[in-house]
């Protein structure tokens, strides 16, 4: 909820309309949008190093540095051209990866969710057909053997068990593995984490949640795949924990109808947080080096 004495949309920039509660709070201004930088209080100065980035709405700031890119779900499994026709997703992504995917735990008990999504074929739908059930067991499933996959060089690999850790099939995508290694050598490395469910942040405490919250982050940038399942699940047990969203639409992909990214866009701009690019991200991070 906003609070503003003189109840305008927006105010002056020495009197920012403040929206949220003592200790998470956002400030719009006509002349920068919403200050996303989370400041002690009111009358704490904002951080010197400060990123702005254009949306679909108003311009936010942030402060880079409690500010985590988090992409979902790239990899082998989804974006190898080994495992099929996949160029629906394939063609959109962007960005490299803090995985979350699933681990051997989580098959112990898999929600009835993920065993369906994962273990069932289901037919598209059919509003007036007269058949009593349209869907039906696959012949694979979650911690299943996929079998052999070859790859573009003609190699013949095990693909491992489907959606498990360690295998080929959840390795990050070639173009994604070089960057993620070359990370670990810097000082702040690209992380990895594996869930059991669409969203990375369903329950806690996580690894995931943990490394977030101890390293004061408030602010997460969404991309990876599918955007109108995993990504918007993420999204939005994000948002629900408080953290601030901003969901990078160039920066994900599906192979769902147009109108589920749609959705996503829509919602995550008119509920969840903002809407930018990776353009955007990019040319803001490229000003900050001038």
């Amino acid at each position: 909820m906003s609070n503003s004495a003189n109840g305008q949309d927006a105010a002056e920039d020495d009197d920012p309309v403040v929206a949220g509660n003592a200790t998470n709070f956002w400030l719009l201004t006509q002349q920068h949008g919403w200050d996303l930088t989370h400041p002690e209080d009111l009358k704490s100065p904002r951080p010197d190093t400060k990123l702005r980035l254009e949306t679909t709405t108003a311009p936010v700031t942030i402060d880079p540095a409690k500010t985590a890119l988090v992409i979902v779900d790239m990899q082998n499994f989804f974006l190898s051209a080994a495992r099929g026709d996949i160029s629906g997703s394939q063609g959109k992504h962007t960005s490299r990866m803090d995985y979350l995917g699933n681990h051997a735990g989580g098959i112990r008990c898999p929600a009835p969710t993920i065993s369906r999504i994962f273990g069932f074929d289901m037919a598209e739908e059919q509003k007036n057909s007269k058949t009593a059930f349209c869907e039906s067991k696959g012949s694979l499933g979650v911690g299943q053997s996929i079998g052999d996959v070859v790859l573009a060089d003609g190699t013949t690999v095990a693909a491992g068990r489907m959606l498990m850790r360690d295998e080929w099939n959840t390795a990050l995508h070639d173009p994604l593995e070089a960057p993620f290694r070359e990370s670990q050598q810097m000082s702040l490395p690209d992380a990895r984490f594996h869930k059991a469910r669409l969203s990375g942040l369903w329950a806690g405490p996580t690894d995931c949640l943990e490394f977030l919250d101890g390293r004061g982050i408030r602010t997460l940038l969404f991309g990876g795949i599918n955007t109108d399942q995993c990504v918007l699940a993420s999204i939005q047990d994000a948002s629900n924990r408080g953290f601030d969203t901003v969901f990078l639409e160039d920066g994900c992909g599906t192979d769902s109808p147009d109108f589920a990214s749609e959705m996503v866009a829509f919602n995550c701009r008119k509920s969840w947080g903002f809407v930018s690019s990776c353009e955007s991200l990019a040319r803001s991070t490229e000003s900050m080096k001038h």
